[in-house]
């Protein structure tokens, strides 16, 4: 199937290319991204996932977040998001090796890094909350 770089392509790459370091639901999208209808963004998401450009998560039981990836090495390593500013962050790949690693060794476990999220406070917001 051919694929078309359409208007709303446009802003959606255009968007997410400004947004790197966020998650975002359908509805958040909707509400930034001036001119593109829902339709049009569900497919146009759907197309970037199956591309491996965007990256879909799940949250909850009914909602996704999706973040773009722009086609890297971004499903290969595990990610870190702030909980106090939202931002996302890559973690050190020999780092996240070892944390695979001791679990599949103590618990004969495997994570899924593309579908992994640690939670905690980055150094800006860490910094920000000694400022007060």
């Amino acid at each position: 199937m051919k694929k078309y770089q359409t208007k709303q392509r446009e802003q959606l790459m255009l968007f997410f290319g400004e947004h790197r370091d966020r998650q975002y639901t359908i509805e958040q999208l909707a509400y930034n991204i001036e001119g593109i209808g829902m339709s049009s963004l569900y497919r146009n998401i759907n197309l970037l996932v199956e591309e491996g450009l965007v990256r879909r998560s799940r949250e909850g039981s009914r909602k996704f977040l999706y973040q773009y990836i722009g086609g890297g090495d971004c499903a290969h390593h595990l990610h870190m998001q702030c909980n106090q500013c939202g931002r996302i962050m890559h973690m050190d790949s020999k780092i996240a090796e070892s944390i695979a690693a001791t679990v599949q060794n103590d618990s004969d476990f495997s994570i899924d890094t593309a579908q992994t999220m640690l939670f905690g406070c980055c150094a800006d917001c860490k910094a920000e909350r000694k400022d007060k």
